[in-house]
């Protein structure tokens, strides 16, 4: 390739990179520090976990945005409901933690290690999770849905964050719950 050739690629690249990075939303910088998981799930439970923004686009809210990590908050934090109630937080042996970290640890092998942990813990939980709608002006929930959600909750500096979500659809428990009423 000639010298011209590769400036010009170059001087694009560093074009594209600029535009790129020209973002005018920032990450949200993260006002509180969580000393323990039952702090972090207490900002979670029972409060609206999505708002609209001056733009009025449907987005996180800024209490939910607390209980998540740099790295989350960078990408998607995939958290989308609109409320969730925490109805349990699940006892896990010690053989279920190291398989709930090691999921992570592949997963988080992935991408760069930006900061160091101090602190991995996974936490079982089970929720009610609501969709929300906006109706004649007013938010409404609906279609709660069983789930249980391993966490695992990391200290890198911030406090207790959450770094890793693994949602499944708690079909054990919708269906228990549907014989209930039969």
């Amino acid at each position: 390739m000639k010298k011209s050739t590769i400036v010009v690629v170059l001087g694009f690249f560093i074009v594209i990179t600029a535009f790129l990075g020209m973002n005018d939303e920032k990450m949200y910088q993260k006002q509180k520090h969580f000393e323990t998981v039952d702090e972090v799930l207490q900002q979670l439970d029972n409060k609206p976990l999505e708002v609209f923004d001056e733009k009025g686009i449907l987005t996180e809210s800024k209490e939910l945005k607390e209980c998540f990590s740099e790295r989350k908050r960078l990408t998607e934090l995939r958290f989308n409901y609109g409320k969730i109630e925490i109805t349990k937080v699940g006892e896990l042996r010690d053989n279920d933690k190291q398989e709930i970290l090691k999921e992570y640890n592949t997963f988080r092998n992935e991408f760069s290690k930006r900061r160091e942990i101090t602190r991995e813990e996974p936490v079982t939980i089970y929720v009610d999770a609501w969709h929300s709608n906006i109706e004649n002006g007013k938010r409404v929930y609906s279609n709660p849905r069983k789930r249980k959600i391993d966490l695992v909750f990391i200290d890198e500096g911030e406090g207790l964050v959450i770094d890793y979500i693994m949602e499944k659809n708690n079909e054990k428990l919708n269906n228990e719950e549907g014989n209930k009423d039969a």
